[in-house]
């Protein structure tokens, strides 16, 4: 996708592959934030955080597959799109074998997929049962092992290309709102590096998007029960005195998407506002 003419793309991906360095004259520059002909299957692209990214990746010229376990929101954006969608509930073997039949049989090859799959169990330690504990990683991480085992290597077998996981800053830090989703998420990023060395020889690249506190619908219906200043008082934990929206996440996923980030693998970016980069212990705070 990156080289003109065409006859030259096969060179100048063995040039790459053979550490040739290549030209600044050679690389179409205006294409690297482009998607065009790249066909990606966006996971839980009904709503929230899914759905920006189903749009922005349309509006970069990819050819989605969209999927959700809500029927509803599967057929919405499908037809929205004018793309193929499917619901199936990924958290399970049957429903990610059915989206891998699905691409086999509908779609063909595909050169990525975008995993926005995720909740929080919001519950203190004292009432956290083994099964929210295993709910937590069911949803948060069983998953993506799922998909790391079926579905990327249809990436692989279409000669490269990209895989982004959405995680949080929460796989950092402990929290005594939600004792499991840290860890389920901690997991998720091992996972991620995992399916990079695996599939980094074929050209795969896998990465995360950790996000902070954004405005998902489900994060403005908590801070409309609690009032004003509890959204007050999380924005001001962020360098940008604001909190995020899901289309900053959404672009974040995006540019993994694009050959513009053609060498990175293994890495989750957070996208949180710079709240993690302040001073931890306080002692910015002492005098």
């Amino acid at each position: 996708m990156l080289f003109h003419p065409p006859e030259r793309d096969s060179m100048m991906s063995e040039a790459l592959r053979s550490n040739v360095p290549v030209a600044a004259s050679d690389i179409e520059h205006n294409r690297l934030f482009r998607l065009d002909g790249q066909r990606i299957v966006v996971l839980g692209a009904g709503g929230g955080i899914g759905e920006h990214t189903s749009r922005l990746l349309a509006s970069m010229g990819a050819e989605l597959v969209c999927v959700d376990s809500d029927a509803a929101s599967a057929e919405s954006i499908g037809r929205s799109l004018d793309c193929p969608a499917l619901s199936a509930d990924v958290t399970t073997e049957s429903g990610v074998a059915d989206v891998v039949g699905f691409v086999e049989s509908e779609v063909g090859e595909i050169h990525g997929f975008v995993d926005v799959i995720g909740r929080t169990t919001a519950k203190p330690l004292a009432e956290f049962t083994l099964e929210d504990w295993e709910d937590d990683f069911r949803v948060n991480t069983r998953h993506a092992f799922l998909l790391g085992q079926q579905l990327a290597p249809l990436v692989a077998r279409s000669g490269g290309g990209s895989i982004v996981f959405i995680s949080s800053v929460w796989s950092q830090y402990a929290s005594k709102a939600a004792p499991g989703y840290g860890p389920a998420k901690a997991a998720l990023n091992i996972w991620i590096k995992q399916l990079a060395e695996e599939y980094g020889p074929a050209g795969v690249r896998v990465n995360g998007v950790a996000p902070g506190f954004f405005l998902s619908p489900r994060m403005v219906e908590n801070l409309d029960q609690v009032g004003p200043s509890a959204a007050q008082s999380i924005s001001r934990q962020a360098l940008l005195h604001r909190l995020g929206q899901p289309y900053e996440v959404a672009g974040t996923a995006a540019f993994l998407l694009t050959p513009a980030a053609g060498y990175i693998t293994g890495s989750v970016l957070p996208v949180e506002g710079g709240a993690t980069s302040r001073d931890p212990l306080g002692f910015a705070s002492i005098g």
